[in-house]
């Protein structure tokens, strides 16, 4: 197994890498005077959360797969910060609807997430679970409790939006295994950054906790419409002869792979 991770750095972990300390770089120079007035939020936490997603980045890179991934995860994050902002489901200490030097984030997390995803689905694969039915229990739980964190702003056009985006990726699902694998991952890396967000007062929902249930599951909701449309785009390129997945033993497509 060791022999296995390790293998999964090459040259191209060397690009990543830079890419990574680039950005690592730049966001503080660009804003740094939201930099410096809040360093005192910055401890061990944090620093150990992204020294932890940079090594993710660094793991099996594959150019094509990782920057379709970083520019879906970008636009959607885009999207979706827009969404919460303006509905007032959650502000930023700046005000900003959205602040664009949140955004970044998103993509760092969509490839670290399907970095974890990669290694529990092949952990996971040949296990006897009936995804299909974890998928959908998962989905339920999801609806309930989005429904209730939506509730003050249920009326408004782009929640409606967002709930037909949901459904469709609900309902066009098949690779189940991939799909858990994508939720849990999502799941757990999303608990610690917004509890770590959300408990220093960098953003704060409306309900005031730290963090609420809806937004966990939400990062592992948002993996998997990253994967729907990565399924997509791979669609188009095997329709012109090519592709970037590679076919897993129970026939499912791994956009993450």
């Amino acid at each position: 197994m060791l022999r296995f991770f390790l293998s999964r750095y090459n040259r191209w972990s060397l690009v990543g890498l830079a890419v990574v300390v680039g950005l690592w770089v730049v966001i503080p120079l660009i804003w740094n005077d939201l930099y410096r007035a809040n360093l005192h939020v910055i401890n061990w936490f944090p620093i150990a959360i992204w020294i932890f997603m940079t090594a993710l980045l660094c793991w099996d890179v594959r150019p094509a797969r990782d920057v379709a991934l970083a520019v879906l995860a970008l636009a959607g994050g885009f999207l979706f910060e827009g969404m919460g902002t303006r509905t007032g489901l959650w502000t930023y200490f700046t005000g900003e609807k959205p602040p664009v030097w949140i955004l970044p984030a998103w993509p760092v997390a969509a490839l670290a997430t399907a970095r974890i995803a990669f290694v529990l689905d092949r952990l996971l694969m040949g296990r006897p679970i009936n995804w299909k039915a974890l998928y959908w229990l998962f989905v339920c739980v999801l609806v309930v409790v989005t429904a209730l964190f939506f509730r003050p702003v249920i009326l408004m056009p782009p929640i409606w939006v967002m709930s037909a985006v949901g459904v469709l990726v609900i309902v066009t699902g098949r690779a189940y295994r991939r799909d858990v694998s994508l939720i849990v991952a999502g799941m757990a890396l999303g608990y610690f950054l917004e509890y770590w967000g959300t408990s220093r007062a960098c953003w704060t929902y409306y309900t005031g906790q730290t963090p609420p249930l809806a937004t966990v599951m939400a990062h592992g909701c948002a993996q998997v419409v990253f994967a729907r449309a990565l399924d997509a785009m791979d669609w188009g390129l095997k329709r012109l002869g090519a592709s970037w997945t590679v076919r897993a033993r129970d026939g499912s497509d791994l956009a993450m792979e």
